[in-house]
């Protein structure tokens, strides 16, 4: 177990999937739970409370289930310049307090941000079918534009304190609309140079459909290598071979312009686990759907958390052997486990 003090020497770190806590929650007498809770501190993370926001009433009763598994926060730890870091912090709190601080720190103008950058991976999938680029690139630059009006409006409250701020955050924000703007346009024509169709586009079918490769063949491969084997197919196809893709580059986990740096070891799990969710590596079905596209984010998000546990539990074989795949390249010490229970 890794936390930016590297102090906790209790028992052996163990991350619920939500399927899992899914399970207690609807068979509490099911001697599994008890079970865990005595052999491992149990964790959930940021992830675990978004899915149970979602849950809306329900959640009360995830949140119970996590205080009575005397269960531990855990997440990535963010310096105080807002940077993220390649360490994680363990806390011992409440998961009422715990919910109740993460919804309290979630704006709602930063959800609805997330949730319109994400419409462009949707449609990547094949969901929105009936709407073309305009339409998805028109609310994500109205939800940016709300974005930047909300700092603005929150610099506003402090111009009194700082003399010439206002002025200034105004100018950067119309500079930074005009660019997100100026983004998605190009973004917009350049993915048209290549579709007929993008009102019923799906860039995920259209890929395997080129290359002709997908969960039928991908599926049978086993690890040891999984990662090794896989590339091994695509590295010599049209499009890979030509341009000296390394398997970095193929994962999408190389150095790039985005971060500048290299990548650290849980952003690599989300990059590699959604690779694997677009070439067919045991993908997560219905993804055209918003429901099913949303649970396989939060999903990349659980994998990469969970990669600073020593065991992760979970019930989905798809999640698992994406996740295992992952975690063999990168040599993520963590244990998978994959829990079958019957009956239930």
């Amino acid at each position: 177990m890794k936390s930016q003090n590297n102090n906790y020497d209790g028992k052996p770190t163990a991350y619920l999937d939500h399927n899992i806590l899914d399970v207690f929650v609807k068979n509490r007498e099911l001697p599994f739970a008890s079970e865990l809770r005595e052999k491992y501190q149990i964790v959930y993370s940021d992830e675990t409370l978004k899915e149970i926001k979602r849950t809306g009433d329900g959640g009360l009763e995830f949140l119970e289930l996590l205080k009575s598994l005397e269960a531990m926060h855990l997440r990535i730890f963010i310096t105080e310049k807002f940077e993220v870091t390649d360490k994680a912090v363990l806390k011992e709190i409440n998961p009422f307090d715990a919910f109740e601080d993460y919804c309290n720190n979630i704006e709602p103008v930063y959800e609805a941000m997330e949730k319109a950058t994400a419409q462009s991976l949707l449609k990547f999938y094949g969901g929105r079918a009936g709407s073309d680029f305009d339409d998805i690139n028109k609310e994500q630059i109205d939800s940016f534009g709300h974005l930047m009006s909300y700092i603005s409006d929150r610099v506003a409250e402090i111009k009194n304190l700082v003399p010439g701020i206002e002025a200034a955050v105004s100018a950067h924000t119309r500079e930074m609309q005009n660019s997100f703007n100026e983004a998605l346009a190009q973004s917009a024509a350049e993915l048209r140079k290549h579709i007929d169709d993008e009102v019923n586009y799906s860039g995920v079918q259209t890929y395997r459909n080129h290359l002709n490769i997908g969960p039928v063949q991908l599926n049978n491969i086993e690890p040891p290598g999984v990662i090794e084997k896989i590339w091994s197919i695509y590295k010599n196809l049209d499009g890979y071979s030509e341009n000296d893709f390394s398997t970095e580059q193929f994962l999408g986990i190389s150095k790039n312009p985005i971060y500048n740096r290299e990548m650290y070891l849980h952003e690599k799990v989300i990059s590699i686990y959604n690779i694997l969710n677009v070439i067919g590596y045991y993908p997560d079905s219905k993804m055209k759907h918003d429901r099913r596209f949303t649970a396989a984010m939060s999903d990349a998000g659980h994998a990469a958390i969970a990669s600073f546990s020593d065991f992760l539990f979970s019930r989905d074989a798809a999640f698992i052997h994406k996740t295992r795949a992952a975690y063999e390249y990168l040599n993520v010490k963590t244990k998978v486990i994959e829990v079958i229970v019957n009956n239930v």
